[in-house]
């Protein structure tokens, strides 16, 4: 039977747009490759961020890009490869490393956040649901001079944006954290900062989705596409093939992939990070922490306690790599105590949906007039996942969007 959408993955993006178009009373069937959470929303650091919102393509950026090229083991890696798409990608990435592009997007990353927790306040009211989510703010911990100056310059340039940050010493620090190491000698303290179970929300989200009405196909791979004029008709499947009136894209990292046969070409890198989840020790910390000199993100999880870092340009590389992984663990000791008997650790690795401008991708295609995209979060799919399901459900019902599109176009990279 012909869909009216059929949602193309099974991530949150897949999930909570799914979640927003069969609340219009729209039939939706989402499909999704592996399984529901596979990927990237499966291990990340759960943070729902409305308040450091610099993004990575900052003016310096670049030429610290070139730099990390040289270690293998930093928190930030491109691997030096002849690939046209990256070279394609790296060269935009340059162009947005300006101050008039950073402002911008400041002001757009700002307002994605906001509406975000405007919709998570909005989903605890209206439905039964539990994710083990917390609104505590986020602490930025410093044990270099050099750092901290460097974060006293992005609170000043973030203030004029409105957003409220603490500058804290050591003492300051040991009343949000008791338990920081010596090292440790300041801190940032930003309130504009939630935190969630990210594996149990796109979990329970693709509930609610089922609660009303959502098809959803597991282990079913998109294999391409059969179109008339400027229309999708068909998403083929190696199973089967469905119909559906409209179209929404939500396949993270492999975007790419998936239309190529359509030829729409989509600047998004898989950037692969690393997360280490364990059983919360006694004195886990209580809200998330940022471990500044290492980038190193510490959410707390309910039970768990999970640690997440590396930002890895590699392509699709399953390969584990223990010196990140190592790097990880001795960030823990560095900054904390009780962190040296951690004890049932999980190790995962995955890849986030990269743009050169750190910007998402949301809006209709101009090459299909049915097809709508939703992908290219970067590391900000927890964050932005809630506020890009309704803006996809108000593009859908040609509603004027609570965010102006116009930044986040498909065809931005192009036109």
């Amino acid at each position: 039977m012909k869909k009216d959408v059929i949602v193309i993955g099974g991530g949150i993006i897949g999930v909570a747009s799914a979640y927003y178009l069969a609340l219009q009373g729209r039939s939706v069937m989402l499909i999704e490759k592996d399984k529901v959470c596979a990927g990237a929303s499966h291990g990340n650091a759960g943070l729902i961020a409305n308040g450091f919102a610099i993004p990575l393509a900052a003016p310096g950026a670049a030429i610290q890009g070139i730099k990390m090229m040289l270690d293998s083991s930093g928190p930030f890696y491109i691997k030096p490869r002849l690939n046209l798409e990256l070279l394609r990608w790296l060269w935009k990435f340059h162009n947005a490393c300006n101050e008039k592009q950073m402002q911008r997007s400041i002001r757009i990353l700002l307002a994605l956040g906001q509406g975000s927790f405007e919709l998570f306040d909005e989903l605890l009211a209206t439905e039964k649901i539990k994710f083990d989510y917390e609104r505590k703010g986020r602490l930025i911990l410093f044990s270099s001079e050099k750092s901290f100056a460097s974060g006293m310059a992005d609170v000043k340039l973030l203030a004029e944006f409105g957003v409220e940050a603490s500058l804290l010493d050591a003492e300051g620090v040991r009343q949000f954290e008791p338990n920081v190491m010596p090292t440790v000698k300041h801190g940032i303290f930003c309130s504009s900062y939630g935190h969630v179970s990210p594996d149990l929300f796109t979990h329970k989200m693709a509930r609610l989705a089922a609660v009303q009405g959502v098809e959803i196909k597991t282990a079913t791979a998109v294999n391409g596409f059969e179109k008339s004029a400027q229309k999708i008709t068909t998403v083929v499947t190696a199973e089967d093939s469905y119909s559906a009136d409209q179209i929404v894209l939500a396949g993270g990292a492999w975007s790419p992939e998936i239309v190529g046969s359509l030829k729409l070409r989509l600047p998004i890198q898989p950037a692969k990070g690393y997360s280490l989840t364990y059983k919360c020790p006694p004195n886990s910390p209580q809200l998330p922490l940022s471990l500044s000199e290492r980038k190193v993100a510490v959410t707390p999880m309910g039970e768990k306690l999970r640690f997440t870092s590396t930002f890895e340009l590699v392509g699709f590389d399953p390969s584990v790599n223990q010196r990140r992984l190592e790097m990880i663990r001795s960030s823990a000791q560095e900054y904390l105590s009780g962190m040296d008997e951690l004890e049932d650790e999980t190790v995962w690795s995955g890849y986030r949906p990269a743009t050169p401008d750190d910007l998402p991708i949301i809006g209709r295609s101009e090459k299909y007039e049915n097809l709508v995209l939703a992908t290219g979060h970067g590391t900000l799919g927890m964050t932005h996942s809630l506020i890009t399901g309704k803006l996809v459900a108000q593009i859908m019902a040609n509603e004027q969007p609570s965010i102006d599109l116009k930044a986040l176009s498909p065809e931005r990279f192009y036109n």
